[in-house]
This record gives structure tokens, C-alpha cells and sequence, in this order.
């Protein structure tokens, strides 16, 4: 087992070369990885979630301007706002995500911070608290040199770089599949399903009515938060 710290970014080359192989059979590009919090009465709470990738990476451009010039050691994932999770965040944001990788044999486990971006009409919301500029390296370089380099690219270039959250959250949102998009217009996830079936519709697109159509498809975006990891501690 080797340990990282925030502070060795070559975690993230590591942990990369580890999911690519995990995944490199299926369609999947993250596998699910279970995350432990705390709960507001100060018990563990573990469940299953799928990471959208870190910030920079793949559909997660940091503005609309980004070609995919910027990569990351943010790590993300996404939940439902009224989800019990949300609550356990918002009270205790240290956590902790595992995974177990079959193909090679190996455990990760990450230690850190999130910070969470809600839709800007949800109660919660607020600006990012997550400066990511600072963890952010130009993907010119080679990965090798920019994992060993970051704090230096991005002391160099974070005045320069412009980082668009809702931009980041909405790509994570429009990069799911309708089904999954769905969930998230659906009551509070986590109780007992309501007795009316037309309140889990199974995509939004095959809803036939114009108005009830939008209605679920705004409930679903007011109800995706991206939560952005600030990873501390790594173990693999």
C-alpha cells in the first residue's frame, strides 16, 4: 500500500492508471465507490456512489471556453439535494470513498472535503467554496511533469483561469443518461415510494404533456448538487 498526501499529486496519475484498467471492459468510466460519512447524530453513514471524474477531465470543462487544456486533482460526484446524504454533508464535510478494484487487486480509499454546489434556486446554495484554480495544471505538459508541477502551474496561471461552476455542474447533469436524469425530479429519495406512480416517471422525455414535462425537468435540475471533493489523504 502506498499513501499519498494532497501535497503528492502523482496520487492521481496512480489512481487513474488503476480505474482505466478496471474499466477498460465495460462502459463505465469510474466504478462505484462506496462513501462513508457522518450523520447528524454523529454515527457512520455508508453508501454507493459513481464519481463524475475530476474537474478538467473528459465532459467536466471548467467554462465553456475550455478545450480540454486544464486537468485536475478535484475529484466529483453527484446526489439528489433532498437525499439524507446532503444533510450529512452539509453538518460534517470530512469524508471518505473506497473502492475495490477486482482486475488488479487493489484498494483505494480517499480522505477529504467537499464542497457543494447546489442549483442557485436551491436554499443552500452559495458560491463554491473551493477555490479550484489552485488545483488546476495545464494539460500541455506532459502528466508526469504537471502532476509534480501543479502548485507551480497554478500558482503561475490562477489569475488567469476562469472557472465557471454552474457550467461544471450542468455538464455533469446533461452527461447522464435521461434515466438518471429522471431520479433527480422524483421526491426525496431514500423513503418510501408515494402511491402514485406518475410521480416517478421513468425519462423525462417520454412525459407526453408540455407542461408537466418542463415541471420535472426543472424539479431535476434544482435537485442535482455536484459535490467537489478536496482530496487530502490517499491510500492505494
Amino acid at each position: 500500500m502506498i499513501t499519498y498526501s494532497s501535497h503528492d499529486p502523482e496520487w492521481k496519475r496512480a489512481f487513474v492508471e488503476l480505474i482505466n484498467k478496471e474499466c477498460e471492459h465495460t462502459n463505465e468510466r469510474f466504478p462505484p465507490m462506496a462513501l462513508a460519512t457522518v450523520d447528524v447524530e454523529g454515527r457512520p453513514a455508508v453508501r454507493t456512489v459513481s464519481p463524475r471524474g475530476f474537474v478538467g477531465d473528459g465532459f467536466l470543462r471548467i467554462n465553456k471556453h475550455d478545450q480540454g487544456q486544464w486537468s485536475s486533482d478535484v475529484l466529483t460526484f453527484c446526489t439528489h439535494a433532498k437525499s439524507n446524504k446532503i444533510q450529512d454533508l452539509v453538518a460534517t464535510s470530512e469524508v471518505q470513498l473506497v473502492c475495490w478494484l477486482q482486475n488488479s487487486g487493489v484498494q483505494i480509499r480517499c480522505s477529504g472535503h467537499t464542497h457543494l454546489l447546489f442549483h442557485p434556486e436551491n436554499p443552500h446554495y452559495s458560491t463554491l467554496s473551493l477555490d479550484i484554480r489552485h488545483r488546476l495544471w495545464p494539460r500541455s505538459r506532459q502528466e508526469g511533469a504537471a502532476c509534480q508541477g501543479s502548485a507551480d502551474a497554478s500558482s503561475q496561471d490562477d489569475g488567469r483561469v476562469e472557472i465557471d461552476d454552474e457550467f461544471i455542474r450542468e455538464q455533469a447533469y446533461l452527461h447522464h443518461a435521461p434515466v438518471i436524469q429522471a431520479w433527480y425530479s422524483w421526491p426525496a429519495p431514500g423513503r418510501v415510494r408515494l402511491a402514485d406512480p406518475a410521480l416517478y416517471p421513468p425519462e423525462i422525455p417520454l412525459i407526453k404533456d408540455p407542461d408537466e414535462k418542463a415541471r420535472f425537468e426543472a424539479n431535476a435540475r434544482r435537485n442535482y448538487v455536484l459535490v467537489f471533493i478536496d482530496v487530502n489523504h490517499v491510500d492505494i
